[in-house]
């Protein structure tokens, strides 16, 4: 496999962006990233609550990931633990751990998820970085090189 290393000219725009309840809190986080212009970022972390959690998983070991998807809602809260990923060409990759009264779920973030009280997500773009995401004969996406 190959292994590469990319490079940024540094850190650009810190943003918080501040959700309420009903906000949808990936599709918020995309539009918020085309409204500011901000094609690559890190995600520093979010908290919150949600009514509403929608993700995925992988379920095979094979050269294929084999996606479960899942949808939390109607038992109550939801805490978000973390939040984590990153924007490689205007498009987030993210990661939730979160906990309601029932487990705890973790997995990639996916439309739908809702926000309950409030939610807040710090970002920093990452200047000068010139990458984007391509598949293998596989279809598994990694990054490479614009």
């Amino acid at each position: 496999m190959k292994k590469s290393l990319f490079y940024g000219e540094g850190v650009g725009r810190v943003i918080v962006i501040n959700l309420s309840r009903g906000d949808k809190l990936l599709e918020s986080i995309r539009d918020r990233l085309q409204a500011e212009g901000i094609r690559n970022a890190v995600l520093f972390g979010a908290v919150g609550s949600l009514q509403k959690l929608v993700y995925h998983l992988p379920t095979s070991m094979g050269p294929t990931s084999d996606d479960r998807f899942i949808t939390v809602e109607g038992a109550g809260p939801i805490e978000l633990g973390s939040l984590s990923g990153n924007v490689i060409d205007g498009d987030p990759h993210l990661h939730i751990v979160a906990q309601d009264k029932n487990g705890n779920y973790i997995g990639h973030l996916e439309e739908g998820t809702e926000v309950l009280f409030l939610a807040e997500i710090i970002l920093a773009e990452i200047k000068g970085l010139n990458i984007h995401r391509t598949k293998n004969e596989h279809g598994v996406v990694y990054l490479a090189d614009k």
